[in-house]
């Protein structure tokens, strides 16, 4: 059987000196959509968030949600390939950003600002949690663009051969089921249920965290581990440990949500 073989360029401009990255087209594009999307909900009344309080929260937010991203996968991820070569740091065009290490960066501003500003941490979280998903939608596409973190060898008939960081065994699109699940289905679950029920503080959070926990952990089992880590008790990832943690959180903050919280 023949199978696509991915070819696709990870730079969306080249312009002479200027380059664009697909990946850091990706973040900029999230980062404008979840800006427009809190605007709109706090001009509507469905958040309990000023126009300024967002922009505030979310320009620096940004910031900390990238160094979260990177460096929690150098440290959970690759941590001697980054020591052996420190200027691999910077080279964010080529991939190696962590999900957890991203939600760890944007949770210590958001409970530095939830301090800073007298607003319950859950009432910054329940707002993001509405949008963050088309953000995780671009990056995962982006990743495929890349061809990076591709899945599992397989024969199925959409299988994708990934010469660039892989052999030449077709393998799971796996960033595309990331991108379908973790991205686009998730946005649906948030956008037309979770909103109903944003004023319950903490709902829209857990709701977020415990689905995508789910999603991902389901998707690991056709993404290829990560080959300085392997699998745990020889069958689960990395990946799957930690969702499963967020899946706790996310059921507790759920189960909790009808409280009056205050965190």
């Amino acid at each position: 059987m023949n199978h696509y073989v991915h070819n696709l360029s990870p730079m969306a401009i080249e312009w002479g000196w200027f380059i664009l990255p697909w990946y850091w087209l990706a973040y900029i594009a999230g980062f404008f959509i979840v800006y427009l999307g809190l605007m709109k909900f706090s001009s509507a009344g469905h958040i309990q968030l000023s126009k300024r309080t967002i922009h505030d929260y979310l320009s620096m937010g940004f910031l900390s949600l990238l160094l979260g991203g990177r460096f929690g996968y150098i440290l959970i991820y690759n941590l001697n390939y980054y020591l052996e070569d420190p200027a691999k740091i910077f080279a964010i065009w080529e991939g190696g950003m962590s999900f957890h290490g991203a939600i760890i960066g944007i949770g210590l501003f958001t409970l530095y600002q939830s301090k800073k500003q007298k607003i319950p941490f859950l009432r910054f979280t329940d707002a993001i949690s509405i949008f963050a998903p088309i953000g995780i939608f671009l990056g995962r596409i982006s990743n495929f663009i890349n061809g990076e973190l591709a899945g599992r060898v397989t024969d199925v008939a959409w299988a994708v051969v990934f010469p660039k960081f892989y052999n030449s065994e077709p393998r799971h699109p796996s960033q595309i089921y990331e991108a379908l699940l973790e991205g686009l289905v998730l946005f649906l679950i948030l956008y037309f249920y979770g909103r109903k029920k944003i004023n319950s503080l903490g709902f829209c959070t857990g709701l977020f965290v415990s689905l995508y926990g789910v999603f991902r952990f389901f998707i690991e089992f056709f993404r290829n581990p990560d080959p300085q880590i392997g699998l745990y008790f020889n069958a689960f990832t990395m990946g799957q440990i930690l969702c499963s943690l967020m899946v706790l959180a996310g059921l507790v903050l759920i189960f909790k949500s009808d409280r009056k919280l205050s965190l």
